[in-house]
């Protein structure tokens, strides 16, 4: 994931948490246009501040770094499904999708 990818998904969660740049902003502490200069890319973004801005907006840092942030949870459910499956039921859930 490059840094791109990371900044969209950063609009994607503050939109996720009905927040705007400016109030995510002073959320943090920061002036009115900080967010606005991370997501476009003129103020280096920080693990640490990524961090916070992840809790304020109440989203993991699973979810956020996962292959698709919109599914992530369908994902998960299924991948855990699937685990509970025997082994004979996988087999035929492949063959299944394989046809």
């Amino acid at each position: 994931m490059d840094m791109k990818e990371i900044l969209t998904r950063l609009g994607y969660v503050r939109n996720q948490a009905n927040l705007s740049a400016r109030q995510l902003s002073l959320q943090l502490g920061k002036s009115p246009q900080y967010i606005a200069q991370i997501e476009n890319g003129r103020i280096a973004l920080t693990i640490e501040r990524l961090l916070q801005i992840l809790e304020i907006c109440n989203f993991s840092v699973e979810r956020f770094f996962s292959p698709n942030i919109q599914s992530h949870y369908e994902d998960k459910e299924l991948v855990n499904l699937i685990m509970e499956l025997s082994q004979d039921k996988k087999k035929n859930i492949i063959e299944f999708i394989r046809k």
